[in-house]
């Protein structure tokens, strides 16, 4: 190949990298994603347990574990939303396990207060912890 060739080449991606550098389109917003958390026998039920020594799921009166849930939501931001310096979680108590209820979570990240949707997805203690905002 000539050097003519090349630089041509050359001057060819040069401009190329200018014009998309200096593109009026924004970058494209990040996805909002959320991780689901499977069942566990994390929630607890606030009425008394059965001869059997546990308590069905679709028990009426059945609520989150917060101190469960914030060790969780520590870390499903940490390891999965790549979140770094997570401090205090705070997520609030009596949370019935009722499909299609929504909550929020608050979070310290770097200093500053976020908040976290939880959106449960089943009587069977399933629910989904959307990306801090």
């Amino acid at each position: 190949m000539s050097r003519r060739a090349v630089a041509t080449v050359g001057l060819c991606g040069a401009a190329f990298a200018v014009l998309v550098a200096c593109s009026d389109t924004p970058a494209p917003a990040p996805a909002t994603k959320t991780v689901t958390v499977p069942p566990t026998s994390r929630a607890s039920s606030s009425a008394p347990a059965t001869s059997g020594g546990s308590s069905s799921f679709n028990a009426p009166g059945r609520v989150f574990d917060p101190r469960t849930m914030q060790a969780d939501v520590r870390k499903i931001l940490t390891e999965t939303y790549q979140v770094r310096e997570v401090g205090d979680v705070l997520c609030p108590s009596n949370q019935k396990v009722e499909d299609g209820s929504t909550f929020t979570c608050t979070v310290q990240v770097g200093g500053e207060g976020k908040t976290v949707t939880i959106t449960v997805t089943g009587e069977d203690g399933r629910y989904e912890v959307g990306a801090p905002a």
